[in-house]
């Protein structure tokens, strides 16, 4: 006797359909789930080989200071991350040997051209001059210098005394705001801070103008020069006049030119045997007779 195969009623075959359905659609969203999984790790495997990846670059193998000439042992190479090195960073220590250092450089640092004087320059004290300024130096003693605390890089005032004759002396302020570009032989580094101890010099040399330098020349030769130190923050001119010997020591200074200014006048002729009483108003004298 024949078997008749199992028939499917529609609502059986729709829930196969939807059970084909629910199937097709799991498996393409893992497809997709996989898909975006594998680019994630793609890049990331591909980010840290980027990352892994070095490249050699010039480091200074202790500090070099301002005004040094490279050589072999100032330099070593170092591997870094590719991606942090630019491509214009030196990678060969030939290619630096004999190059000024502009300002000073720590050990381990990247030696980056920047902190080099342009190739064929001279260093020294040349490369700290501002551009258009010139440098000159003076002669200082303890007094003059400041006691010593007058650092490369400070800012001061430059005043001038003059004696004409015995009876006329004056000092006026000449320069102000006058940048320090070396004290003795240490020149000024933007980089370094200042040593706080006090260092007696007996040269300091300054920045200025060429106008400038020639009223300080002139000033150096005719007369006795005194700097001032500046407040760090302070930039601003002052306006002075200069003082002379009245200035300071008022009518004592003017009795050269005029002894009975100072003195008592004795009273002669009708007023000798008179009483006198003395005012003084400042520098001023008068006597009344009674």
């Amino acid at each position: 006797m024949a078997v008749n195969p199992t028939s499917f009623t529609p609502k059986t075959k729709n829930k196969i359909s939807s059970l084909v359905i629910m199937i097709v659609i799991a498996v393409v969203l893992g497809l997709i789930a996989a898909i975006g999984i594998w680019q994630y790790l793609n890049k990331t495997q591909q980010k840290v080989k980027e990352l892994t990846v070095t490249r050699a670059v010039v480091v200074a193998s202790k500090q070099i200071p301002a005004g040094k000439k490279l050589e072999d042992s100032d330099l070593a190479i170092k591997q870094l991350p590719a991606q942090a090195v630019p491509k214009d960073y030196p990678s060969s220590i030939d290619s630096l040997k004999g190059r000024i250092v502009k300002s000073t450089i720590d050990a381990d640092e990247v030696i980056t051209q920047g902190r080099l004087v342009g190739e064929g320059a001279a260093g020294g004290l040349a490369v700290v001059i501002p551009l258009g300024y010139r440098a000159i130096t003076i002669r200082v003693n303890e007094v003059v210098g400041i006691g010593g605390f007058i650092s490369p890089g400070d800012h001061v005032d430059i005043i001038s005394t003059l004696k004409r004759n015995e009876d006329q002396t004056f000092s006026k302020t000449i320069l102000q705001s006058v940048l320090v570009v070396a004290v003795g032989d240490k020149i000024f580094d933007p980089n370094t801070f200042s040593d706080p101890q006090a260092k007696i010099v007996s040269q300091v040399t300054f920045a200025l103008l060429p106008k400038d330098v020639e009223k300080l020349a002139l000033a150096s030769e005719t007369g006795q020069l005194h700097l001032v130190l500046r407040p760090l923050s302070e930039k601003q001119s002052a306006i002075t006049s200069g003082a002379n010997l009245e200035d300071v020591y008022g009518y004592i200074a003017s009795s050269s030119n005029n002894q009975t200014a100072n003195i008592p006048i004795t009273p002669t002729g009708t007023n000798a045997d008179k009483n006198a009483i003395e005012i003084i108003l400042g520098d001023q004298r008068t006597y009344y007779y009674y």
